[in-house]
């Protein structure tokens, strides 16, 4: 499998530190955040997980205004992500983030999505298969999704008709 992530980084308070991983055992980069990364991965067919990890996020890692909000954030936000030279439109937004919260509270979620900006330490988790045109094809594929049901497909359709119109006499 081929994989791209491109992602905004904002390094005025230092790098933030990511790791991306596939499945939980596979880790693709693991440190200081980049731009862009490339790989080229030998995972089995199949349903995966890639994780992105941001980590090591401090609370001296922000910086505020004079009227005390928020200006500056030491975080990574995901631009885009490939799989084998697909670019993911919609799908990527199915991707949640479950954040570590540095002062939690009862009213935080549990994760956040859709959301592509990594702000807290937490991980961010995509859930895809491999290889990835079928599984885009198939969630991509406008309409309802009737292979496998008692209902008929447009393809059982017209082989119905095929036979219908065959067996009939020429007149």
């Amino acid at each position: 499998m081929k994989l791209q992530i491109n992602f905004d980084v904002e390094r005025r308070l230092g790098d933030p530190n990511i790791k991306i991983i596939v499945d939980d055992y596979l880790t693709l980069a693991d440190g200081p955040a980049k731009d862009e990364y490339k790989f080229d991965c030998d995972i089995e067919d199949g349903m995966h997980e890639l994780k992105i990890v941001h980590y090591g996020k401090t609370k001296h890692d922000h910086g505020y205004d004079v009227t005390g909000l928020l200006s500056i954030d030491k975080h990574v936000e995901i631009k885009s992500i490939e799989i084998d030279d697909i670019k993911l439109e919609a799908e990527l937004w199915n991707g949640k983030f479950y954040p570590v919260y540095m002062d939690k509270k009862d009213s935080d979620p549990l994760f956040i999505s859709p959301n592509l900006y990594l702000g807290h330490n937490g991980v961010w988790i995509l859930e895809f298969a491999s290889p990835a045109a079928g599984w885009l094809i198939d969630i991509r594929k406008p309409g309802p999704k009737l292979a496998g049901t008692i209902f008929k497909t447009n393809s059982d359709l017209v082989e119905i008709a095929k036979d219908f119109f065959k067996d009939l006499p020429d007149v």
